[in-house]
């Protein structure tokens, strides 16, 4: 009987270290497929509050988890591999609690994002491809609210040209940036 419950507590132990990670990359790939082609971004930024919270958080609820003998952690019995593997374990979750506020961030950002339509104005200032293991295209804007990149699609890419102006009509992001309500509308004079 102590072993099938000492199996038990090591198979949730195995859950909630990865749990953040599960979730992050599910928020990701969500996030990833969902909202390339609508969303006007101000560029990446990294938010430590978030995730020095999001870590501390996991933290002490594996310590709290351990202190009531409701999960097991096998640690090393020398004391340098011991060591070696709370600071690995601090590393993974400070990558996981990263992850996971990039898809939070992500994702909130447009499910709590304004009701508002605005109208803005958008001036093509930089287009550039991005390669990888998938071609990006992108599209950058000037505006009143600063520089602005839309992923737009291989096919679209060539109708579009620098100095031109367009007329967005937009959701703020909760966070920042913007999501295109409607297909951006070229302005000739």
């Amino acid at each position: 009987m102590n072993d099938k419950a000492a199996t038990r507590r090591q198979k949730v132990s195995g859950i909630i270290l990865t749990l953040p990670f599960l979730c992050a990359v599910t928020l990701l790939i969500i996030g990833l497929f969902s909202l390339d082609d609508i969303y006007l971004d101000k560029g990446f930024s990294v938010n430590f509050t978030a995730i020095t919270l999001l870590s501390t958080t996991h933290i002490v609820s594996i310590i709290i988890l351990v202190r009531l003998d409701k999960i097991d952690i096998d640690l090393p019995v020398s004391k340098f591999k011991k060591a070696f593997s709370i600071i690995g374990f601090v590393i993974m979750t400070f990558i996981f609690s990263f992850l996971l506020d990039m898809g939070l961030r992500m994702n909130l950002n447009y499910w709590l994002k304004s009701n508002t339509v605005e109208k803005i104005e958008l001036i093509v200032i930089d287009k550039n491809i991005s390669y990888g293991k998938a071609t990006d295209y992108y599209i950058v804007f000037n505006s009143n609210y600063g520089r602005l990149k839309n992923k737009i699609g291989r096919r679209k890419y060539g109708s579009f040209s620098i100095g031109e102006t367009y007329k967005a009509s937009v959701n703020s992001g909760f966070f920042e940036g913007f999501f295109l309500t409607e297909p951006m509308n070229k302005i000739t004079d």
